[in-house]
């Protein structure tokens, strides 16, 4: 068994891929997280007089939807691999994905 993970930098892009991933009868979590960047400047206070312009820019980035699936085997990974590469037109610049081993897993069919 694995766990594979999509980090998708575009919102716009999930909607399309859940469809896809319902359709095959996949199921899954989908949790938003902020890039360690962000979460690094939000933290430090108060802003510095002189500073990168990042500092003086104030913006709120979107949250990035991270997906994630416990799959059997590697036809499964595949299968959720071309999804996501059919959905994104290509996964560069648009996100990554990776896999990890799970060594148990309990509560699933």
């Amino acid at each position: 068994m694995q766990v594979f993970f999509a980090v998708i930098n575009e919102f716009e892009y999930m909607p399309k891929i859940l469809k896809k991933l319902a359709d095959a009868h996949y199921h899954g979590t989908v949790l938003h997280s902020t890039s360690i960047k962000h979460e690094l400047l939000n933290s430090i206070e108060p802003a510095p007089e002189f500073g990168s312009l990042s500092k003086l820019v104030s913006y709120e980035p979107a949250n990035k939807p991270t997906l994630f699936v416990v799959v059997k085997d590697d036809e499964e990974v595949q299968e959720l691999r071309d999804i996501i590469i059919k959905v994104t037109g290509g996964i560069k610049g648009k996100g990554f994905i990776f896999t990890m081993p799970v060594a148990f897993v309990e509560g699933l069919e």
